[in-house]
């Protein structure tokens, strides 16, 4: 590809973020993506609050529910989605490396808590086991990162291991029926293990300090500040009803995730809201790119300025 032709390339692309919001912008799409336990999205949803915020702007939403955070990004390099609601930092720090217009605006959640390591029962009790037994899990995602934590603290590596790769409910599926050793797993997935006899090995904390973010392009942040500020309108207001009606949020997630309103309300206390970007949060992404390009998942020449290249100055001022 000439240098000529890459610009071309470039300029459609920031052609595309923008399209849906140039001249007529009647309708903005904002994904909606709830596991592994996204109560904010939930409670906005069912309370209609993102709806609201942009119907005072004579703006219809759509909510497509996009859950993988390869395909979110490329949804918001095509000009086909604008806000992705949820979205993993490694998607997001993958997209900008190479070369996609995806920004950050505003952190969604951290929960190293929430993601686990488990086996079936009599299955392996500790990390060690797991040297040339079968883990299965989703690669390139924050899961993969905690097992690759796990073994280090252990003095072992991915290749001590037969590490297969597989989308939540089929890991969760292969190890109840005894054709893997172990799993990664989150959210219901984690629950339902539980529930069948399995156990934890061990959860993220100390190993990782995953954090999932707000996303767009740096186009439509910049050509409509109105449509993120009526996002996060409607963001505070569902961790306000969060805040002030807890066991009305709860039980709504209850309900969409299928697990009881005791799981629900353990789970929660796995998750630290707040939208606003922080230093540690900088520092936890930068963390996430170098495990990328040790992992091989990203070549070190395409490493990106987390703060300059990646977030919009505005996520660290959200209130």
């Amino acid at each position: 590809m000439t240098q000529l032709t890459k610009l071309a390339f470039a300029a459609a692309v920031a052609l595309a973020a923008i399209a849906p919001v140039a001249g007529q912008s009647e309708e903005v799409a904002v994904s909606y993506v709830t596991a592994p336990f996204n109560v904010p999205s939930i409670v906005m949803r069912k309370e209609g609050m993102l709806d609201a915020a942009f119907a005072e702007l004579g703006v219809t939403l759509t909510h497509p529910e996009i859950t993988s955070g390869a395909a979110q990004t490329q949804a918001i390099a095509a000009g086909e989605l604008q806000i992705a609601s949820v979205l993993g930092g490694t998607s997001a720090i993958l997209a900008r490396a190479n070369g996609a217009d995806v920004a950050v605006i505003g952190a969604y959640a951290r929960s190293p808590k929430a993601y686990f390591i488990m086996a079936a029962a009599g299955g392996p009790t500790d990390i060690a086991s797991l040297a040339g037994k079968k883990v299965a899990g989703p690669k390139g995602t924050v899961l993969n990162q905690l097992l690759a934590a796990a073994l280090a603290a252990e003095g072992l590596t991915l290749d001590d291991v037969e590490y297969i790769n597989m989308d939540l409910p089929t890991a969760r599926a292969a190890l109840l029926a005894g054709q893997v050793d172990a799993v990664t797993l989150a959210g219901a997935n984690a629950t339902q293990v539980e529930a069948a006899g399995g156990h934890v090995i061990v959860d993220g904390e100390g190993l990782i300090a995953p954090t999932t973010v707000i996303g767009t392009s740096r186009a439509f942040a910049q050509a409509h500040p109105d449509y993120v500020a009526a996002y996060f309108k409607a963001h505070r207001k569902a961790l306000a009803f969060l805040r002030d009606e807890p066991e009305a949020a709860i039980a709504m997630a209850a309900e969409d995730q299928g697990i009881s309103v005791e799981e629900a309300t353990k789970q929660l206390g796995w998750y630290d809201f707040d939208p606003r970007m922080t230093d540690e949060d900088v520092a936890n992404l930068e963390a996430d790119q170098e495990f990328m390009i040790e992992a091989g998942m990203l070549e070190a020449g395409s490493r990106i300025d987390i703060r300059e290249d990646l977030i919009e100055p505005s996520a660290f001022a959200i209130q």
